[in-house]
C-alpha cells in the first residue's frame, strides 16, 4: 500500500492503476481519523473522475491553508494594514492609495519619508494577493533577505525559498521592504543582481519601499545601477 507521502511527491496522473487504488484506499474515510478536511483527508490530493478515466488533483483546501499561513506571517505592527485602513493625509497619499488599489497585482517602487505609510501600502497589497490565492509570494526586508541569500550560497542543505519561487515560470510576487537599508558589498551586488534578474526575465511581481528614490540609491550607492537598471524597468515608482 502506498504511503500518502507517495502520493504528494509524484504526479497522480503517472501512477499505474494498482498505484492508484493503492493511494485511495490508503487515504479514504476511516484510515485518518480527525482529519480536518473530509474529501481529502489533509492528504492535499483527492480522487475525482475524470472523462474515460480516473485520476488525483489538488484539493481546494491547500489553498486555503496557504492562505491562512502567509496571512500568519504579516508581522503584529500591519495585521490590520489594508486598503481601507490606510488614511491619506495629503494627495501625494492618496494618489499612491488609489494607483496600487487599482492594480493590486502591479509592481511598485513605493518611496517616500519616515511614516509616510509606504509599508502599510505594501502590507495591504500583499494581503490582496495572498487572500487572491492566485500568486505565490513573500514579503522580506533587506535584511531577511540578505541573510537568506547568504544561507543559499553558503549552506549546501538550505533552499532559499524567494530564489526558489523566483526562477520558475508560475506566478509569483516579492514584496521587499526597506530597500535602502543595507551597505553594498560585492557579494551582496551579486547574488541581489541574480534575484533580481530572475524576477524580471521570469516576469514576475515586484514591490518594493525605501526611503530613498532610485537614483538616490545609486548615489549613496546602497544599490548597484545594474540592479536599479532592472527596478526601474520593472517597477511604476509611486510617491507616498
Amino acid at each position: 500500500m502506498q504511503s500518502v507521502a507517495r502520493i504528494l511527491t509524484v504526479n497522480p496522473a503517472g501512477l499505474q492503476p494498482e498505484e492508484r487504488a493503492a493511494a485511495i484506499s490508503s487515504i479514504g474515510p476511516g484510515n485518518e481519523p480527525g482529519n480536518e478536511c473530509p474529501h481529502c483527508r489533509d492528504s492535499g490530493w483527492r480522487w475525482v473522475d475524470l472523462p474515460g478515466n480516473a485520476g488525483m488533483r489538488q484539493c481546494e483546501c491547500v489553498v486555503e491553508k496557504a492562505r491562512v499561513h502567509y496571512l500568519a506571517l504579516i508581522p503584529e505592527r500591519f495585521k490590520d494594514s489594508t486598503f481601507e485602513s490606510f488614511e491619506p493625509r495629503d494627495p501625494k497619499q492618496e494618489r499612491a492609495l488609489s494607483l496600487i488599489r487599482k492594480d493590486s497585482g502591479g509592481n511598485f517602487y513605493l518611496t517616500g519619508a519616515y511614516g509616510n505609510g509606504k509599508t502599510h501600502l505594501l502590507y495591504a497589497q500583499y494581503r490582496e494577493i495572498v487572500i487572491s490565492g492566485k500568486v505565490r509570494c513573500h514579503v522580506r526586508t533587506t535584511r531577511e533577505l540578505v541573510e537568506e541569500l547568504r544561507r543559499a550560497e553558503f549552506d549546501d542543505d538550505f533552499v532559499s525559498p524567494v530564489l526558489a519561487a523566483a526562477s520558475k515560470p508560475s506566478p509569483y510576487h516579492l514584496f521587499w521592504d526597506d530597500i535602502d537599508k543595507l551597505k553594498m558589498t560585492d557579494f551582496k551586488t551579486e547574488v541581489l543582481f541574480d534575484l533580481v534578474d530572475s524576477l524580471y526575465r521570469q516576469k514576475h511581481g515586484l514591490t518594493v519601499t525605501g526611503n530613498y528614490s532610485m537614483r538616490d540609491l545609486v548615489e549613496h550607492e546602497r544599490m548597484h545601477p545594474a540592479i536599479i537598471r532592472r527596478l526601474d524597468d520593472m517597477c511604476r515608482v509611486v510617491e507616498v
